[in-house]
């Protein structure tokens, strides 16, 4: 039996029997171990009309083509084609508060200000970016890893018990396969980093290791020039921010641990005020984090970007 014919009889069987997810990939893996020689990517659509799964099979040919052939199974009985990625009046609804309703273009007006921030506009088609990559590798979590990554993701949380990280997820509204997204992403992105940076961390460490010492700072927006002044002459910022902002007169001091190439952006603004409270020594992982926010940036000069503001 030929892949073809293979892969069209598996994504036939996952819409004819309603697979879910874990049995689709489990058959994507027997295939692929039946054909070593065929790069395999299983993707998923959950559509929201009616809630059914949509699979499509991904197959890269041999090196000496570079093409890729596109599988998908359609039954007569499931949504049609032209209803598929239909939109409910209802999904341009970003938020509801005690009955008041907000849609996304108003949000986005409402926002506008935030807009001007880069680091928001930027951390939005990072998102973009990474995932476009991470289709690209082709390569998926197994169950061993997806766990190992749960459990990472887990620990950094402070979620050690069942328990706790089911109230975690209901706080977040998320299902048991949303998290699962979720740790597959965060697990993929690291992956990604891995790949990017691969070979250049300890020449980059070597090279200027003040660059990516780490600096624990205490940073205040003050009101105005004599607020600025007089938190700058004091003997402890922290402390004195904390006064101000206890007694309403000051914002609330931000803490952060940055590294030397990143604390440009951190000066930044009318009349902000910082204190170094602690310096730490480099480490690979700094390095690697800075490599791949520079790999980003020349991704984000490089692609083709489009705003589309609710409906317009």
């Amino acid at each position: 039996m030929t892949l073809l014919t293979e892969a069209v009889e598996l994504l036939r069987a996952a819409a004819a029997e309603k697979f879910e997810r874990a049995e689709v990939r489990a058959r994507v893996d027997a295939l692929r171990a039946r054909h070593p020689e065929a790069g395999l990517r299983l993707l998923w659509q959950r559509e929201e009309y009616d809630g059914s799964l949509h699979y499509d099979l991904l197959v890269r040919q041999p090196a000496t083509d570079a093409g890729v052939v596109s599988l998908s199974w359609c039954p007569d009985d499931t949504l049609p084609w032209p209803l598929r990625g239909v939109q409910r009046g209802g999904e341009m609804l970003l938020v509801r508060v005690n009955g008041f309703e907000l849609d996304v273009a108003d949000a986005i007006g409402f926002l506008d200000l935030l807009w001007q921030d880069a680091a928001l506009r930027d951390r939005l088609v990072d998102t973009c970016l990474v995932r476009l990559a991470l289709d690209a590798d082709g390569t998926e979590l197994d169950d061993a890893a997806l766990q190992e990554a749960a459990d990472a993701f887990r620990r950094a949380r402070g979620l050690l018990t069942l328990e706790d990280t089911r109230a975690w997820m209901a706080r977040e509204r998320l299902s048991d396969q949303q998290f699962e997204d979720l740790v597959a992403h965060q697990a993929g992105v690291a992956r990604l980093r891995e790949r990017v940076t691969a070979g250049r961390v300890d020449a980059e460490l070597a090279a200027d290791p003040g660059r990516y010492e780490q600096l624990r700072l205490v940073r205040v927006e003050a009101a105005d020039e004599a607020a600025a002044a007089r938190l700058a002459a004091a003997p402890d910022l922290l402390a004195a921010a904390a006064a101000d902002f206890t007694a309403g007169v000051g914002p609330a001091p931000v803490l952060m641990t940055v590294t030397r190439a990143d604390l440009e952006p951190v000066l930044a603004g009318d009349f902000v005020v910082t204190a170094v409270l602690g310096v730490q020594p480099a480490t690979r992982e700094a390095v690697s984090r800075r490599l791949f926010a520079d790999w980003l940036a020349e991704q984000r000069a490089a692609a083709r970007i489009e705003w589309n503001w609710g409906p317009a």
